[in-house]
């Protein structure tokens, strides 16, 4: 089974280097196209976002430095207020799990929650034994045409993200 998912992910990510022109022009990583289901209950289709930076935080509720870097990160949401800029919030917790921790804990970002296959298969990474491995929390910086600038797991990814932004956004 490691094997069959090994070769689907190296399969895919090399027909994408063959077919993806832009891939190779560039030397970055084409972001994935997903639909998501907002916790709000907003449907969230990446495609509606070409032309604006996303920024995802991969998080979880019970996660302690996801959990430490939630005011950064709401800092960095309103520092960039008002920029073509989307914030989403993918976590593997339950819809549940989540509205309850942020009655307690505001995270600005918007919040897609119950995304655990979502964020392995997307932002995963294979590992020396065939697995696929996350760390959290995990930031993503994706550009206006759609390829990874920045992916960073850890705390130390909040000012990545922010030094990324400002990059994005200098003389804009």
């Amino acid at each position: 089974m490691k094997n069959l998912i090994l070769s689907l992910c190296l399969t895919l990510f090399f027909g994408g280097c063959v077919l993806g022109q832009d891939y190779r022009l560039v030397g970055k990583f084409p972001a994935p196209q997903i639909k998501l289901t907002a916790i709000d209950g907003k449907q969230v289709n990446t495609q509606d976002f070409r032309g604006k930076i996303v920024v995802y935080n991969l998080w979880f509720v019970g996660c302690p430095p996801c959990m430490e870097e939630i005011p950064k990160l709401n800092e960095i949401v309103d520092e960039f207020q008002g920029k073509d800029v989307v914030f989403l919030g993918v976590s593997s917790s339950s819809k549940n799990d989540i509205d309850g921790f942020l009655k307690k804990n505001p995270f600005k970002y918007q919040i897609v929650p119950n995304s655990a296959a979502l964020m392995l298969g997307s932002f995963g990474e294979v590992a020396g034994d065939g697995s696929l491995k996350l760390g959290f929390p995990t930031h993503v910086v994706v550009n206006r045409e759609g390829f990874i600038e920045v992916k960073m797991s850890g705390i130390k990814g909040v000012e990545a993200v922010r030094q990324e932004l400002r990059k994005q956004f200098a003389g804009k």
